[in-house]
């Protein structure tokens, strides 16, 4: 897997700016990293890209917030999910409409779907990520790099 370097907020949005310039709707982006990774600046610059006007925040609390754009997105947080039977209660990933995309904080607390695309952002330093996209590269589109 290709990986690519952020070192601030801004750069980090910008990647996710990249892959989201490239979704079409139907495509499930599971975000994986440690807390103050980066998950959520990264999910802004997703949805900054698929048109999402509304301040992008990690939705902890209700596990799953919709917001209208170009594409619609649906944010998922896992953070305080402990156990799969969870997920099926509360019908992850099964109401979701095919031309949205979904995107799903600490998305390795569930099996991945067929077809999703992986982020892993790695802290390497204070201000200093990793970041490994399983599925595309984003070096290969226009304008990538940050």
């Amino acid at each position: 897997m290709p990986a690519y370097w952020s070192d601030s907020a801004a750069a980090t949005r910008a990647w996710g700016e990249r892959l989201g310039r490239r979704l079409q709707g139907g495509e499930v982006v599971l975000l994986e990293g440690t807390l103050g990774a980066g998950k959520t600046v990264f999910a802004q610059g997703v949805g900054a890209a698929l048109g999402v006007r509304a301040p992008i925040v990690s939705p902890t609390f209700t596990l799953a917030v919709r917001y209208a754009g170009r594409v619609p997105l649906v944010h998922y947080d896992l953070y305080r999910v402990q156990h799969p039977d969870e997920l099926r209660e509360m019908g992850f990933l099964e109401a979701d409409d095919p031309a949205t995309v979904a995107l799903v904080e600490w998305g390795d607390r569930v099996p991945a779907p067929a077809g999703a695309l992986r982020v892993l952002l790695q802290v390497e330093a204070a201000d200093r990520r990793r970041i490994t996209v399983e599925g595309l590269d984003l070096e290969a589109l226009p304008g990538s790099r940050p």
